[in-house]
């Protein structure tokens, strides 16, 4: 059983091991999200290369040994090698860095399927049982949750600020998102009629706000 989290690598140095297609795979993920990646394989892919060159990524063209390691945030062991899966998975954790292996052959963390839509973001896990059930379940999704989804986020978390100040009482505040976040919300995401949606919100704001001036119950 593992416990999920949403981590934080903005910024943070993160080294990926190998350079082909599923190495290519994990760096973009890291550079989505804003990591500093580096690359550690004696040779790469052509999508890999063009990564160095246009200056995304960083790139040592060597084997994998420890001492190549720094103070990487994560540590991602994607080469066709189990061996040195293992030699660098065994080399990260000694260093207390979190590591990934891929093919589930070791390591700490996994990392899910996932639908981003701006902040939206939905991660779907299998705990390594089944890949592939996790990339059917995230493709069946993918048709529901568009952009939409990330624009609705938008405007909640816009009310969500004066929802604060309206109501600063915690229970009058669950309250509130408990009444307008309904089937009519999620309707009104799928067919993207967000100014309704944002009209909605604000007229529910104006009745609690009167309802409750001092965030009482």
């Amino acid at each position: 059983m593992t416990y999920p989290i949403n981590l934080d690598v903005a910024g943070k140095s993160c080294v990926v091991v190998g350079g082909g297609k599923v190495a290519l795979r994990k760096i973009r993920g890291l550079l989505e999200a804003g990591a500093r990646v580096k690359v550690i394989a004696p040779e790469i892919c052509a999508e890999v290369e063009e990564l160095f060159k246009r200056g995304e990524i960083f790139l040592t063209r060597e084997n994998f040994s420890a001492g190549l390691l720094g103070d990487e945030l994560i540590l991602v062991a994607a080469t066709n090698s189990p061996e040195i899966n293992r030699q660098a998975c065994e080399a990260a954790q000694a260093r207390k860095i979190l590591v990934n292996v891929v093919n589930n052959t070791g390591g700490n963390f996994n990392v899910p399927s996932r639908i981003r839509r701006g902040d939206f973001l939905l991660t779907i896990s299998t705990g390594a049982n089944s890949p592939a059930f996790a990339k059917f379940v995230r493709r069946m999704l993918e048709t529901e949750l568009d952009e939409n989804f990330g624009a609705g986020l938008e405007i909640i978390s816009r009310a969500r600020r004066e929802v604060k100040r309206l109501l600063p009482n915690q229970s009058a505040r669950e309250k509130f998102w408990r009444e307008i976040l309904t089937a009519e919300v999620w309707q009104l995401l799928k067919s993207g009629e967000l100014d309704k949606l944002e009209e909605q919100i604000n007229n529910a704001l104006k009745t609690f706000g009167a309802q409750s001036p001092h965030g009482t119950d």
